[in-house]
């Protein structure tokens, strides 16, 4: 092994393989929420307390070597470290005293319980590595595609299915026509401090949507003609475009943060589609080896990569040979220590989409950055992102007053759900109240749209024409009873009354309540800025609130140095030979702060990149 840069050479099997440290070839992870099959918001919402106690156990249990703050990691967590080592590039790398050990590449397998041959092995059957191996072996190449789950257990997804792609043909026939790219791509560069590759963002604008029109071409499913449009069909497979028409009035040039419309979606989600891709490819040929976790890449002499080493969960181990590997496991956010030695400030955060392999472990813990690291190459720098939204309660994240747990007014509440969770984050408690009156029907066209938001009320006599939008998930419709009766949800006539069961000080909510009321009167929020269009006091009885807790955590942005090729990138910035990176293997798409003015560019990027980095793997670039 070369001590310098962790890589196995095909001339040196080293010793008997160490203990694993972590799993994980799960899927890219989603972004936005599509509709999830059965699943609305309020049971969405009800559900966050359980899903986080559950989570919380596998967490602790796939991070390598035990909890998080054990052993070199905790030294490594602080503000120093984050985006620094061994994989994190750049003049403030932290030094070696403070490396965690998963920087450091296990021994390398003995021998070989299997071996396979291939062009292009592709690591990881999520969104980007289905687009990856079925444009490789559609490029006449012979493809291996290795996953960590089980077939009989395989899945990509619980409930995402937003892809923000821009000019596909479903998006032009149904009239959606996007913003120009400079605005957007300017946009997401301001959202994201400046710190991506616009180069990235220019391509993704470019080519996503004819991706998209590949990527399902050949499935069975209907397409809805607006957001509240009811099926037509008893087709079980929709796409239904996002927040479309756009509210009336609703104008991105006069938004602090503007929501671009244009995003469609997957119903009930986006297993379906991929799915189709996925069957596609190996009907050409592509040969899926299922409970196949990729544990280390292999090198020959010069630093080129040759294939890797996959393991079962009862230890045989494959090693597979390919002119070109893909990497495309997914993030990190099942791996605590990595993430408290990238981005300490998320472990507040419980890791959702908990897909596990045939032992049990848990998926989505950086495998394929660790991989690459071991073979030469280095983490983005940072800050790395969180893709941590928030959907607040039975109104969404509304721009309604918001409470501390204190009784006080901490901010403008006229921001999304993702920047929401960054406040909450600096709050006593990490939580807050969000208060509205009895005239909230009403004040509901005047919000902001898009991810996270609620919009349009919808009457008892109106339900059945709004029937599949209405079984849906956070898509920006509801009626007064999914709102009135929603679990959790306090009701009073009078402030004083609210704050009692809020538990907090009577006289400190009804000064805030006041203050505010004042301000609204004004037109003017001199303390936070809020739009004045969104300055609705609480003045008709009965009162409402409801507590948001903390977010949780879709997906760890932060992936490998690239270059616009999608090679991985050695310190030196020379492109490893043979080794890609794709999806959330990659860097440059996300830094800082996941950003939602463009719902599910999470999606629409695995997607547009996996098809690149298949097309330039297959073409041996």
């Amino acid at each position: 092994m070369d001590t310098t840069t962790g890589r196995t050479t095909d001339a040196e099997m080293g010793a008997t393989p160490g203990a694993e440290t972590g799993g994980g070839l799960c899927p890219d992870s989603p972004t936005e929420g599509g509709a999830g099959r059965g699943l609305s918001r309020r049971a969405f919402l009800g559900g966050l307390g359980t899903a986080a106690a559950a989570m919380a156990v596998g967490l602790t249990a796939c991070a390598p070597g035990g909890g998080a703050g054990e052993g070199d990691a905790a030294a490594g967590g602080g503000a120093d470290a984050a985006g620094g080592a061994g994989g994190a590039g750049g003049a403030d790398a932290p030094t070696a005293s403070k490396s965690p050990a998963f920087l450091t590449a296990p021994p390398a397998p003995q021998a070989a319980d299997a071996e396979e041959s291939c062009d292009v092995l592709v690591i990881g059957l999520g969104l980007a590595g289905i687009a990856a191996a079925r444009e490789a072996v559609e490029a006449g190449k012979s493809v291996i595609v290795a996953e960590k789950q089980a077939e009989e257990t395989y899945s990509v997804v619980i409930m995402a299915g937003d892809f923000g792609v821009v000019g596909s043909q479903i998006q032009k026939d149904l009239g959606i026509e996007w913003a120009p790219k400079t605005d957007i791509v300017n946009q997401l560069q301001k959202d994201m401090t400046y710190r991506t590759n616009p180069v990235l963002l220019n391509y993704w604008y470019d080519h996503s949507g004819e991706d998209f029109d590949w990527f399902v071409e050949g499935a069975d499913f209907e397409i809805l003609p607006s957001s509240a449009a009811n099926k037509a069909t008893d087709k079980e497979f929709y796409i239904r475009p996002k927040c479309f028409p756009p509210l009336a009035g609703y104008d991105w040039k006069t938004e602090y943060y503007p929501y671009f419309h244009g995003t469609i979606t997957t119903n009930p989600n986006m297993q379906w589609a991929c799915d189709n891709s996925r069957d596609i490819a190996i009907e050409k040929g592509a040969k899926v080896l299922y409970d196949a976790k990729g544990e280390q890449l292999i090198t020959d002499e010069s630093g080129a990569v040759t294939g890797a080493w996959l393991v079962s969960s009862a230890g045989s181990y494959t090693k597979v040979n390919a002119k070109a590997v893909v990497l495309a496991t997914g993030d990190f956010g099942n791996n605590l220590e990595m993430r408290e030695y990238y981005v300490p400030w998320t472990l507040e955060f419980t890791s959702w989409y908990p897909q596990f392999d045939p032992a049990g472990v848990a998926c989505n813990t950086g495998d394929g950055q660790l991989m690459g690291i071991w073979a030469g190459g280095e983490m983005e720098l940072g800050p790395l992102a969180p893709m941590t939204h928030h959907m607040g309660g039975p109104l969404g994240v509304d721009a309604f007053l918001q409470l501390n747990l204190e009784g006080h007014r901490f901010m403008n509440e006229d921001i999304p759900g993702q920047n929401i969770a960054d406040q909450l984050s600096r709050q006593p408690g990490k939580e807050s109240w969000q208060l509205f009156d009895a005239k909230w029907p009403e004040q509901l066209l005047t919000q902001p749209t898009g991810h996270g938001y609620v919009n349009y009320f919808v009457g008892d006599d109106q339900i059945a024409d709004y029937e599949t939008v209405l079984a849906g998930f956070g898509l920006g419709y509801t009626t007064r009873a999914m709102v009135e009766d929603a679990e959790g949800l306090l009701k009073a006539d009078t402030i004083e009354d609210l704050a009692a069961q809020m538990g907090l000080d009577a006289a400190t909510v009804k000064a805030e309540v006041d203050r505010y009321n004042e301000l609204c009167a004004k037109g003017y929020d001199e303390d936070f800025g809020k739009d004045p269009r969104r300055l609705y006091p609480l003045a008709e009885a009965p009162f409402f609130a409801y507590k948001f807790g903390s977010a949780g955590m879709l997906v760890q942005m932060g992936g490998l140095r690239t270059d616009l090729d999608l090679h991985v990138l050695a310190p030196d910035n020379a492109p490893i030979p043979g080794l890609f990176a794709t999806g959330n293997n990659m860097g440059g798409r996300f830094v800082v702060e996941y950003p939602v003015t463009v719902a599910g560019i999470s999606l629409g990027t695995a997607l547009c990149f996996g098809r690149l980095a298949g097309k330039n793997a297959a073409a041996g670039l």
